[in-house]
């Protein structure tokens, strides 16, 4: 995940648009991802999907440093670090693709939207920042949101014999994980660029699911599930820097609420391909969720103008 710059300014300058255009487009290319690992996952282990996406993730992360100024754009003098993050976000992927093979993807993206919650309540803990109370109380409406669209004591449309409730128990623990992916970030990102944060998770990921492929094995592979996921690799090294031109263009403000456009995607994807019609209570809590979670981005951003001054 690419770090993001401060901002004191919001202006809707043609870089900021483009901006705001690259983000639109990154994660309507992770939803697409998302798509693929969710018609692999039942098939296949996680550790064989991340890796053969990992392997060609790096392609146009690797072809984007050197068109950009070189190989030394990679380098980095914390590569234990990088690993140790990069571990954490191959735990996040390995839930996300065991919820995916329980979950709708619009089910799966109201959980993950409580991202932004759980890093501004995991930075007082670890990063020793302060949460004024106008942001604990956006993270707690945040929260009932999640319930709400969850139905996480049972109850919800298809809970039969606990299937969705393991998965949604799977999304919490991704977007778990997702947040302390972030922690770490913050803690090292000075001195290190974009692009080697994104490199960097993807090499983790070669290396983690390499080694549990070898010592676990895996079915057989088809061509067309190959081909699937090396699309999915290389949607996914674009899609990241596709993100990280848009933070370098645009102020956070107009990026960061370009995420939960995916609740749309993961609806039409469900739609399209499953059926699957997201109910009024998952609507309604995804909404609160996103609300919460952008007047928490709004706050941060307020503070941090505030401490420029």
């Amino acid at each position: 995940m690419p770090s993001v710059p401060n901002t004191t300014a919001l202006r809707c300058d043609p870089a900021a648009l483009m901006g705001m255009l690259l983000a639109a487009t990154a994660f309507a290319l992770l939803t697409s991802v998302d798509t693929i690992f969710k018609l692999l996952s039942q098939g296949h282990p996680p550790y064989q999907i991340l890796l053969i996406n990992g392997a060609f993730s790096v392609i146009p992360i690797v072809g984007w440093a050197l068109f950009t100024g070189g190989l030394n754009r990679l380098r980095t003098e914390r590569p234990l670090l990088h690993l140790m993050r990069g571990s954490v976000s191959v735990t996040s992927a390995f839930c996300a693709i065991y919820a995916y093979s329980r979950l709708p993807l619009a089910d799966y993206y109201a959980i993950v939207f409580s991202g932004p919650l759980i890093v501004t309540a995991l930075s007082q803990l670890f990063l020793g920042e302060k949460i004024d109370s106008g942001r604990w109380f956006a993270i707690v409406i945040g929260f009932c949101g999640v319930l709400l669209a969850t139905h996480p004591f049972g109850g919800g449309p298809t809970d039969a014999d606990g299937f969705n409730l393991i998965g949604r128990s799977a999304a919490l623990a991704s977007v778990f994980c997702y947040a302390l992916s972030v922690i770490i970030l913050r803690r090292m990102r000075i001195g290190e660029s974009n692009i080697a944060f994104s490199f960097y998770g993807y090499l983790s990921s070669i290396l983690i699911s390499g080694t549990l492929l070898i010592l676990l094995g895996g079915p057989a592979l088809s061509v067309d599930a190959i081909a699937h996921l090396a699309l999915s690799g290389c949607l996914a090294g674009i899609s990241s820097i596709c993100l990280m031109t848009a933070y370098h263009r645009s102020p956070v403000s107009l990026v960061a609420p370009f995420q939960y456009t995916q609740i749309f995607w993961g609806a039409l994807a469900g739609w399209l391909l499953w059926r699957q019609v997201p109910g009024d209570s998952l609507i309604v809590g995804a909404v609160i969720v996103a609300a919460s979670g952008l007047y928490v981005i709004y706050r941060e951003i307020r503070i941090a103008e505030k401490s420029t001054i």
